[in-house]
């Protein structure tokens, strides 16, 4: 329930909006903030899980909670202690950080209860908690830089679109349960070119850290795979927008934001 996999990768966000920012990152602010990150992430998406229950029941159903395996009881009893451990980690490295993770924990519950049907609404909620531990990372060791304010942008944006993406696999219980995803809406053929469009959209603002002398010419190799990562899934997509492809893409995205982020973090040394 907790996706361990996501969890890992928004933590390390963390460190990386940490690096980025800072030439010294303490280790104390890397642990924490890492805490933070995996912890609060974890209790989101054992919420998502929670109030989606009846919806995975659909498009999920062998999942802990639609299965049986876990009451929802007890799932909303360990997502509240894992929300306790994370604000705790946030207050660990200072008030500007216990802010921001109260922020993100108020987006995080806003769009697991509520935002979630309104589509593209809650695609653009879930998106800015994606970007919002690179900010947090800033903060706790200094504060924002340019070069971590871009990337953030350029998180947020390849959320969404894999998000956008996302709803095409779960067309059929979001349907049953009014969820306003474009695929729902629109149909799989718009959710595709949206998302493939806000694809290339990212790999376009990828050079302006290069451009504006944000980052060192390490920034490139890596940022290359990732670009021609993104642009190989939006063409993916865009021409093939079926659920078991989408299935695939969203996948595909996190690898290639992975090397986004390592791009970032050589760039910065």
């Amino acid at each position: 329930m907790m996706r361990l996999p996501n969890c890992l990768m928004i933590g390390f966000a963390v460190i990386v909006g940490e690096i980025i920012s800072s030439a010294i990152v303490p280790t104390r602010a890397a642990f924490y903030g890492f805490m933070t990150g995996f912890l609060l992430l974890a209790a989101s998406m054992i919420l998502n899980d929670y109030f989606d229950r009846e919806i995975d029941a659909i498009n999920e159903p062998k999942r802990p909670l639609p299965s049986g395996l876990v009451k929802p009881p007890e799932a909303l009893s360990f997502a509240l202690i894992l929300i306790s451990l994370g604000l705790l980690s946030a207050a660990n490295t200072g008030l500007a950080t216990l802010s921001i993770a109260i922020i993100s924990l108020i987006i995080m519950i806003s769009y697991n209860a509520r935002l979630k049907k309104t589509g593209l609404l809650g695609n653009a909620f879930v998106s800015t908690n994606v970007a919002i531990p690179f900010i947090y990372g800033g903060f706790a060791v200094a504060s924002p830089t340019w070069s971590l304010m871009i990337f953030a942008l350029l998180a947020f944006i390849s959320s969404v679109g894999r998000e956008i993406v996302k709803g095409i696999v779960d067309v059929p219980g979001d349907t049953s349960r009014g969820v306003r995803s474009i695929a729902a809406t629109k149909g799989n053929s718009k959710a595709g070119m949206y998302g493939a469009t806000l694809f290339v959209t990212a790999v376009a603002l990828s050079t302006l850290p290069l451009l504006l002398g944000l980052v060192t010419y390490y920034y490139i190799p890596l940022v290359v795979v990732c670009d021609i990562g993104f642009l190989l899934t939006a063409y993916s997509i865009f021409s093939n927008p079926s659920p078991g492809n989408a299935k695939r893409s969203k996948r595909y995205v996190l690898v290639w934001m992975t090397f986004g982020l390592l791009a970032f973090v050589v760039g910065a040394i």
